[in-house]
């Protein structure tokens, strides 16, 4: 009796299958669509970004450093303003670097953390514990650089910036560029000499930019083999000064401009790149103006 009725329950579980198969599959269909829809949302949440390697580089963009991210639209050195940069059309992102004591580079401008948290500290005085548990004003957190090496890859240049003598940032540093084979992705700036011909010994084609501030230290590394780049504060951004750099064969940059007329006068200028902390406005410009000159 018991084996007649399990037979008959196998047969009416055929016959629905058979029935319903079709729906049955749809079914499953839709499920794993949502299922896969919901983890594609997940990873957006979680990354925000999306490879670059689909979209196309804008006109101008070659001449253009996004200061800190689009630093003017968006919380400075944050994935936000990162990522707002590159949206907006942007393949230079700049950098700056702290370490922590445990050897780990962090990105931030200042050495100290209480300007961008409260934390009255140096970087270098706190574990990456610490300086992870940290927030800013705003909320966010500060980035390791190896995040941000992680989240853009090889789609975009860094501009990073070095603190002038420091052998442990140095080290890391070097660490960290051959460690995710980013050689040919970083443009490296500092005010120190020293450092560049030191990096220029392990990266001879990674051009090396020399951060000024006055005209004696802009006409001091005029000379010098090892540097690609003088860039300097916008206040030495003339006619006389661009010329000079360029008969050295160098690009000259200058630091930093926002406003229209800034542009439209490095750009006149012919000054090779500019930092500036409005990449989309830097863009429309380089789009409209320097086409017409």
């Amino acid at each position: 009796m018991k084996s007649k009725l399990a037979g008959i329950l196998i047969l009416l579980l055929v016959a629905i299958v058979a029935v319903g198969g079709v729906g049955v599959y749809l079914y499953a269909k839709d499920a794993a669509q949502t299922t896969e829809s919901q983890a594609d949302q997940l990873a957006d949440d979680d990354d925000g970004w999306e490879d670059g390697s689909d979209t196309n580089m804008a006109p101008g963009a070659e001449h253009v450093y996004s200061h800190r991210g689009a630093s003017g639209e968006a919380p400075e050195h944050t994935f936000q303003a990162y990522d707002l940069a590159i949206e907006e059309g942007s393949i230079n992102i700049e950098q700056d670097l702290v370490i922590s004591a445990d050897g780990t580079l962090y990105v931030a401008h200042d050495r100290n953390a209480r300007a961008l948290t409260g934390v009255d500290k140096e970087y270098n005085e706190m574990t990456n514990e610490e300086i992870d548990e940290l927030r800013t004003h705003g909320g966010d957190r500060i980035l390791k650089l190896s995040e941000v090496f992680d989240r853009y890859g090889q789609d975009v240049n860094y501009i990073i910036e070095l603190k002038k003598r420091d052998d442990a940032t140095v080290a890391a540093f070097k660490e960290i560029v051959d460690q995710y084979q980013m050689a040919d992705n970083v443009v490296v700036q500092c005010f120190s000499l020293s450092i560049l011909e030191d990096l220029d010994e392990c990266y001879p084609d990674m051009p090396k930019l020399y951060l000024v501030d006055n005209q004696k230290a802009l006409e001091e590394g005029l000379d010098k083999t090892y540097v690609d780049i003088i860039g300097a504060n916008k206040k030495l951004m003339t006619a006389e000064n661009v010329d000079a750099v360029h008969e050295a064969s160098k690009d000259f940059a200058a630091w930093v401009l926002d406003t229209e007329d800034e542009i439209k006068e490095a750009i006149d200028l012919n000054v090779d790149e500019y930092f500036t902390n409005y990449t989309s406005r830097a863009l429309e410009i380089e789009k409209e103006y320097r086409n017409e000159n």
